[in-house]
């Protein structure tokens, strides 16, 4: 009961609000809009503001599906993007089936940016002008200017790039001609469309180079025109420049130089032009060598003006002259030698001395000592080496080391010729280690080949035959001062220091020692003693019994009792005559006699 009671007072509460707004709007609206007021869900935006009036500008009532359709009643130019498939509408795939609302909401206040755009993701691709080249770095707001539609911003070049244009709008506004959007300063215009193909050097000229002040018709076509400045003939040769120079280089020509009766042969067809033809050069050219190398001419005109002769065009320093045409082939050293070297002063005189003397006066180490006929001993392939015949000429044959020393080595200034001495003497006086002392008959002992090594001095034929170990010694362990012949020939003299007795026993070291071991004794303790060694004795050292090296304890007792006191087990109860009872082969042996 009372649920039913609350429902029909809320029923006779909305009668009442709705027949009091009516009321209240009777004058002011239609009954049909004050409600649509009453039941809309919020503001319309900016844009849409008008159709606040009417609710069917945009909606028809119970049919959501129209809503798209109205949309396109007003937005005429999306629905013709859409059918034609052009614009962002057209090309965008989510659009195609979607309704408007689902990108474009309404009815959520005035301020409402019902377009949805995000421009950080708009992709342009879809739209009727895709981003290439340097558009893809320009802001939104740099193309699309407000109060402007995005779809109706300009798309010619012109239209932004008005105050870009340094042509100042003479070549029109098609822009893309000559200019594309990767970079506006390199451009692709055909100039080879014009009537003036760009060629060689002209094709990487800047454009401003011939086109002044953005001039771009009637540019003068002809060379003179621009190369005015660079004429170095200053007109002299009239304005056809194409005839000798091309747009490749402009100073190097093209022009045939035979076509002028002097050909261009080797170091001409490198020089420049001006170095024969120009300002303070003979007009026309001379064409005679003399004409041009008058102040090159290093024979100041001795030999007349035809240069041909000698020289050619290749090398002015190199000549073709025959010189065996005068009597002097030219040979060895003389082959090489520039010409000046004897063809001197003045101006290259060319009736130069042909003997050797005549031009190598000053190279003569002999100083004419041994007359002019040089080529007795040099030649012409080199001075220095000689082909002299020291055996046949000199009667001294050049053996071992001596036929590899320079001639001036014995042949001394200041008269190097003169009959130097052919002793060993003569010229090794300073190398003498004997101090004259055997003589000049170096050749004995010394051979040509070494003057240290290989000496063959026979030492048999002296008083002191070397055996033994002295056969392997050096000649300096005994002869000291190489004097030689003051070395004794004692034992004692060289080995006092060897001597263990020290001069005890004597100088007849012969009498024990050999000269193949010193520690190799000789002596015969039999034959030289009255103690024949025999039994143990036979094995003893001599120092078992000799125990001091001098001379006195040499000669000990030959009594068994002086060596052997110690070893006597009687203790001299039966005397010192051991013999009578023990033999030198064992002491424990005991042979009694009677």
């Amino acid at each position: 009961m009372s649920l039913l009671f609350t429902f029909t007072d809320w029923r006779r509460w909305l009668a009442a609000l709705v027949l009091a707004w009516l009321v209240a709007g009777l004058q002011s609206a239609t009954p049909q809009s004050a409600i649509e007021r009453l039941v809309a869900p919020g503001k319309l935006s900016n844009a849409h503001i008008e159709q606040e009036k009417d609710c069917a500008s945009c909606h028809e009532s119970f049919n959501k599906k129209a809503q798209s359709g109205l949309c396109a009643d007003c937005h005429k130019e999306i629905r013709a993007d859409i059918s034609g498939r052009t614009g962002f509408h057209g090309r965008f795939p989510d659009v195609a089936g979607a309704e408007c609302k689902s990108c474009h909401t309404e009815h959520i206040g005035r301020g409402a940016d019902i377009l949805g755009l995000v421009p950080e993701k708009f992709d342009h691709d879809f739209t009727d002008y895709p981003l290439a080249g340097g558009h893809k770095k320009v802001d939104c707001a740099g193309c699309h200017k407000a109060g402007v539609s995005f779809a109706k911003a300009p798309r010619d070049c012109a239209s932004c790039h008005k105050t870009d244009d340094p042509h100042r709008g003479k070549l029109g506004t098609t822009c893309a001609d000559c200019h594309d959007v990767s970079s506006w300063k390199t451009i692709r215009f055909d100039h080879g469309k014009t009537d003036f193909p760009l060629l060689g050097k002209h094709d990487s000229e800047p454009c401003m180079s011939c086109h002044k002040e953005q001039v771009w018709a009637g540019t003068p076509s002809d060379c003179i025109d621009c190369h005015r400045a660079d004429d170095v003939h200053k007109g002299s040769f009239g304005t056809d420049c194409a005839s000798c120079h091309s747009a490749d280089s402009w100073p190097k020509t093209r022009f045939n130089h035979d076509t002028t009766g002097f050909k261009l042969t080797g170091k001409h067809n490198a020089i420049e032009c001006a170095a024969c033809h120009g300002p303070g050069k003979p007009d026309p050219a001379p064409k005679t060598c003399i004409g041009c190398h008058r102040a090159d001419d290093v024979h100041k005109g001795v030999n007349g003006t035809a240069c041909a002769d000698c020289h050619t065009a290749k090398n002015w320093k190199t000549v073709s002259f025959d010189h065996t045409k005068t009597g002097f082939a030219l040979l060895g050293a003389h082959g090489k030698t520039p010409c000046a070297s004897c063809h001197t002063k003045p101006a290259n005189e060319w009736k130069p001395p042909r003997t050797c003397i005549g031009c190598h006066t000053a190279d003569d180490t002999h100083k004419g000592l041994l007359g002019a006929d040089c080529e007795t001993c040099h030649a012409e392939t080199s001075w220095t080496k000689i082909h002299f015949d020291h055996a046949a000429d000199a009667g001294f044959t050049l053996g071992g080391a001596h036929a590899a020393i320079a001639c001036a080595t014995c042949h001394k200034q200041p008269t190097p010729v003169a009959s130097p001495p052919v002793s060993c003497a003569g010229c090794h006086k300073q190398d003498d280690p004997h101090k004259g002392q055997l003589g000049d008959g170096c050749g004995q002992c010394h051979g040509d080949l070494s003057w240290t090594a290989s000496v063959r001095f026979d030492h048999e034929f002296t008083d002191f035959p070397l055996l033994g170990a002295h056969e392997g010694a050096e000649c300096a362990d005994c002869h000291k001062s190489k004097a030689f012949l003051d070395v004794s020939a004692s034992c004692a003299d060289c080995h006092a220091e060897d001597d263990v007795h020290e001069g005890r026993m004597g100088t007849e070291c012969a009498q024990c020692h050999n000269p193949s071991d010193w520690k190799r004794w000789t002596f015969d303790h039999d034959q030289q003693t009255a103690f024949s060694l025999t039994g143990k004795h036979a094995k003893l050292t001599c120092a078992a019994c000799h125990t001091s090296k001098s001379a006195k304890s040499m000669k000990i007792s030959a009594r068994c009792i002086s060596c052997h006191a110690s070893d006597d087990k009687h203790r001299g109860a039966f005397g010192t005559s051991c013999e009578r009872c023990h033999n030198t082969e064992a002491f424990w042996a005991v042979e009694i006699s009677n």
